[in-house]
């Protein structure tokens, strides 16, 4: 009895405690939010991947001039020496990110990325997204290239970390994750603005 007398009262004091952090967890996330959402209404951001999801979770062999290297193999690959950027400028969109999977059909000698230069932004939607224990916004757009249509679906969560998801006509499709920011001073001049 003596010991039940004292379970209870540690067990009430742990659910407290449990349920005191879940609410301070939920208002970071908010306060996150609230301040990643005034960042993508300026319309002026920018998304860095540092991880590609290919679809088919394969490794990948890559051919440089030091030879063959296998990489990833557990369903990703790191981005470190080939990061991907993604530049967001009122209507107008810019990018390039590294491709790794099938390419249906390309046109010959024009690289392996998803690439596109001041594309105009179509289809746009934003919206926050509060569910019970997640908390993001959910970003969708499309942009157009010489030959080919990509839909990106992007989740973004309280601390700017992301995960991009892309679709085009002509290949399949690859997820990233990353970190959106403000564009950083070194970016703005080199887009000219």
């Amino acid at each position: 009895m003596k010991t039940l007398k004292t379970i209870i009262p540690i067990g009430i004091l742990l659910f407290t405690c449990l349920f005191a952090m879940g609410e301070k967890k939920q208002k970071s996330d908010t306060a996150g939010i609230a301040k990643i959402e005034q960042l993508m209404k300026s319309r002026e951001f920018y998304i860095e991947v540092d991880q590609a999801f290919p679809t088919g979770n394969s490794s990948i062999t890559i051919d440089s001039k030091y030879g063959q290297k296998r990489i990833g193999g557990e369903g990703y690959v790191s981005l470190a020496t080939n990061e991907g950027q993604l530049f967001i400028l009122d209507t107008i969109a810019t990018g390039r990110l590294p491709f790794f999977g099938r390419a249906y059909s390309t046109e010959y000698g024009q690289g392996g990325g998803i690439e596109f230069e001041k594309a105009k932004i179509e289809n746009e939607s934003f919206k926050v997204i509060n569910k019970r224990k997640k908390h993001y916004i959910e970003y969708k757009f499309n942009v157009r290239n010489r030959n080919d249509v990509f839909n990106f679906y992007v989740e973004i969560y309280g601390n700017g970390k992301c995960s991009v998801n892309v679709t085009s006509n002509n290949r399949a499709s690859i997820s990233y994750s990353g970190d959106l920011t403000p564009i950083p001073d070194d970016k703005r001049k080199a887009l000219g603005i």
